[in-house]
């Protein structure tokens, strides 16, 4: 099970199996201009009648041009259905500016199609919609909108990209946010190139096809192949709970240079193996060459090795020492430029936290190295290819006797050999002189929750009483967080706006600054929002305000992973006291439900003792990561959860 999501992702790699064909006979799948009537009669989308619009066609090719330049051409048209899908006219095309190269924009054009009178009309999108915006230093966008765009319209748009830049080829996406009928991609590569290709996402590919051809490279045709995708009927990536980012998860090829090969000329190779890239980044200045930096802090080493004789705590006291000198400015890197100035000024990114941090570990005389990562807002990263492309965070590894453990000194709340939930994202790769190795970025703690409540209802329905919560793991780390960074006063307002019949009389927040023990957090209350008297009823809602209202799985199936980022429990037991005079009349019927394979579980239990009524919700996620397959159960497992915690206890007065 736990290896499934390489298995499902082992044919991203299987192009090189593609059947051969004969030479490409296909025509365009589309011709800018020629809308079908059809199309703008069109009222929805059978397939998807929620959608707000939808991919008619798109359509793109790549080659060598005369210039030995790739040059890459796309139309597409969609089918605008609702108001809501009036932000597809809305065009972005990113082109970048280097020295002495470039990728440039040519021959954009956008009609729009209306239907008036049985007749179609057109309007064409002028110079004024089109404009510039600088992102970055090399970067640029080159944005447009569509004319006159209504519920009905067809808009279209073409335009060709000319680049300088042959270590990638143009990549292809062929999901959207919306459903897409009909998207083509093809490209014709010479045999002098060779590149990776990768494909991903959750969709097969309605045609594949590689095939033998004479192509164009420069002013002569040469050997090479022709590329076609094509992805038919492809429902909209729509964005759905626990998931790392979309990106994962969108149907798209990506090409990335392997080698140029002129026989009788030249060869160059861009392919990397760890072994090589270990090396360099070791010997980088920014990298490696900040690991040996230690001299600025030489006193402070010098007192941890003194005042720790252990190993474990010279690693705990190195990282303390490194999350309280420096706070973390939010921004993710791999590489640092000056650690020390980090120290000075308080204030680093996350290589210069945790470069400085290894360099630290190995001073003390510590088995430390760095682990690349790619957070969860980044992306997976693929094991199949040596390249560091893909990461945007570094960690370090700690090697004491037998036991490893991962530390990450960017967040002062959090406890030694946890990583903050963005890190929580499949593998990492060690860096070391050996070529490393990939870790597996496992969650050590959970997520977990006790609510115990004391609570006595009066003859009114009103509940007073105290509600003490006790965080651990995860759950612990994020409250924690949330309250230090707004302060207890205004937390306090806070928890009042969010439940205004509550009126607290007390809060104490015990470990609050404590992040290695449990978190807890106790109220004295009084509230009137958790029951309703009718006559002589009473109806009572016996988890309170911490009951599950809402399935956070609404659709029927799921295609891709659920990942929580880690294992949770919550657990909710409560003892409510009945007001003299009433007895319970009516209560839930308990239940128990358990995942297979004992990945999850959920209890409900209600009993009567005397004049109180005992409640008891646990819901446990023993795993982190649930697959398609899984599913299914997941979902049924949420619904009774819901459905039971909106369930009643029925008090009549005798």
């Amino acid at each position: 099970m736990k290896h499934r999501f390489f298995v499902q992702c082992l044919w991203y790699v299987a192009i090189s199996i593609f059947s051969i064909h004969q030479a490409f006979s296909q025509a365009d799948p589309i011709k800018f201009g020629k809308v079908e009537l059809a199309d703008l009669q069109m009222k929805s989308y059978d397939k998807d009648t929620s959608a707000d619009a939808v991919v008619l066609c798109d359509y793109g090719k790549a080659y060598f041009n005369t210039n030995l330049q790739i040059q890459f051409e796309r139309t597409v048209r969609i089918k605008i259905l609702k108001k809501s899908g009036y932000s597809w006219a809305d065009g972005i095309i990113p082109f970048l500016k280097n020295t002495g190269a470039e990728l440039r924009i040519t021959d954009l054009k956008g009609i729009t199609y209306n239907l008036q009178n049985g007749q179609i009309i057109k309007e064409k999108m002028n110079k004024e919609a089109v404009f510039t915006e600088k992102k970055s230093k090399n970067i640029y966008f080159q944005k447009f909108t569509l004319p006159n765009v209504k519920e009905g319209s067809v808009i279209e748009y073409t335009y060709t990209t000319i680049s300088d830049f042959w270590y990638e080829f143009h990549n292809w996406t062929f999901q959207k946010e919306i459903p897409v009928i009909w998207s083509e991609y093809r490209a014709s590569i010479p045999e002098y190139l060779s590149y990776k290709l990768q494909m991903s996402g959750y969709e097969a590919p309605h045609i594949s096809k590689i095939e033998p051809a004479n192509v164009s490279f420069g002013t002569t045709n040469v050997s090479g192949k022709n590329y076609r995708w094509v992805f038919k009927d492809v429902p909209a990536l729509k964005e759905e709970p626990y998931i790392t980012t979309i990106d994962d998860y969108v149907s798209k090829i990506e090409f990335e240079l392997s080698n140029i090969s002129v026989p009788g000329i030249s060869y160059k190779s861009f392919s990397n193996n760890w072994t090589t890239i270990c090396e360099n980044m070791l010997t980088d200045e920014s990298f490696g060459g900040q690991i040996k930096k230690t001299g600025f802090i030489k006193e402070f080493i010098t007192k941890i090795k003194s005042e720790n004789k252990e190993p474990l705590a010279q690693a705990i006291a190195s990282y303390d020492f490194v999350r309280k000198s420096i706070k973390w400015n939010e921004v993710e890197e791999v590489y640092s430029d000056a650690t020390k100035k980090a120290y000075e000024t308080h204030s680093g990114t996350t290589a210069d936290i945790n470069l400085l941090l290894i360099a630290m570990l190995k001073e003390i005389g510590l088995d430390a190295k760095p682990v690349l990562l790619s957070t969860r807002e980044n992306g997976k990263v693929l094991p199949f290819y040596a390249t560091t492309t893909k990461f945007n965070y570094v960690i370090a590894h700690v090697k004491i006797g037998e036991n490893t453990i991962l530390l990450d000194a960017t967040d002062e709340h959090i406890s030694p050999g946890m990583l903050p939930t963005r890190c929580l994202n499949g593998i990492g790769r060690l860096i070391d002189a050996t070529g490393g190795d990939w870790i597996v970025l496992d969650p050590k703690e959970r997520a977990s929750q006790l609510i115990n409540v004391q609570m006595a209802i009066n003859e009114d329905g009103e509940l007073s009483g105290k509600i003490e919560k006790s965080l651990a793991g995860y759950d612990a780390w994020t409250h924690r967080k949330e309250i230090i960074a707004v302060g207890k006063d205004k937390h306090t307002e806070n928890l009042k706006k969010e439940h205004p019949t509550w009126q607290i009389s007390k809060i104490d927040l015990i470990n609050l600054d404590k992040y290695t023990e449990a978190f807890s957090e106790k109220y004295e209350l009084t509230m009137g929002d958790a029951s309703q008297k009718a006559g002589n009823i009473i109806y009572l809602k016996p988890l309170l305000s911490e009951a599950l209202t809402d399935n956070p799985f609404k659709h029927q199936e799921r295609k891709f992973p659920v990942d929580f980022a880690t294992a949770m429990d919550r657990t909710y037991v409560a003892t409510i006291t009945v007001p003299e005079g009433f007895k319970v009349e009516e209560m839930p019927k308990n239940a128990i439900m358990s995942l297979p394979e004992n990945a999850g579980r959920f209890s409900f239990m209600v009993a009567v003792n005397g004049n109180t009524i005992q409640v008891s919700s646990k819901i446990s996620i023993r795993k982190p990561i649930f697959y398609a397959d899984e599913y299914g159960a997941l979902r049924e497992l949420y619904a009774q959860i819901v459905s039971k915690h909106a369930e009643q206890i029925v008090l009549k007065k005798i």
